[in-house]
């Protein structure tokens, strides 16, 4: 059951991860050009490229501590990036302010998918299930929070403020 979940999730995750990467293409000028967009466009890509590489990990090996390492790394690596992410944010407003603070929620969820891939046996004996099920659902929460962030960036409302820089040089490149 638990190779099920995983070989699922692995493949959802990168299939989100391929629809981000188009709606990055549609609003990209809006999505990079300024740094805090850039680095949240960049964090919600890793909600959906770490969760499917430890998806692969758990299919690989389940017994071993090899899918602890994995989620172990994954969980460091998205903490890191998180707060590069969060502390990146200058002048936040309105969405971008939003998903600054609710950013705070993916520093705890990528801690909390690491300390599990650290203490297995206390995530098995305080929950009652595998460590395996329990990264299982820290990963479920972990795409939601993409599927959210990601929500929230491409449905932002249009800046009136002409954009600048290189993402405006990349859009004047690609217009007919």
């Amino acid at each position: 059951m638990i190779d099920t979940f995983y070989a699922a999730a692995s493949g959802l995750c990168f299939t989100l991860l391929g629809f981000w990467w188009v709606v990055v293409q549609f609003r990209h000028a809006e999505l990079t050009g300024d740094p805090g967009r850039r680095q949240l466009s960049f964090l919600v890509s890793l909600y959906f490229v770490l969760p499917g590489l430890a998806s692969l990990a758990a299919l690989i090996s389940t017994e071993s501590l090899l899918w602890r390492l994995s989620f172990g790394i994954v969980g460091l690596v998205g903490v890191g990036a998180a707060l590069i992410a969060i502390r990146g944010i200058r002048e936040p407003t309105g969405v971008i302010a939003l998903l600054g603070r609710a950013g705070w929620i993916a520093v705890v969820t990528y801690g909390l998918l690491g300390l599990i891939a650290l203490l297995p046996s206390t995530a098995a004996s305080v929950s009652g299930l595998t460590a395996l099920q329990v990264e299982g659902y820290v990963l479920v929460l972990l795409l939601l929070i993409g599927v959210l962030f990601a929500w929230l960036l491409f449905t932002e409302p249009v800046s009136a403020t002409p954009v600048t820089g290189a993402a405006a040089e990349h859009d004047a490149t690609r217009a007919p």
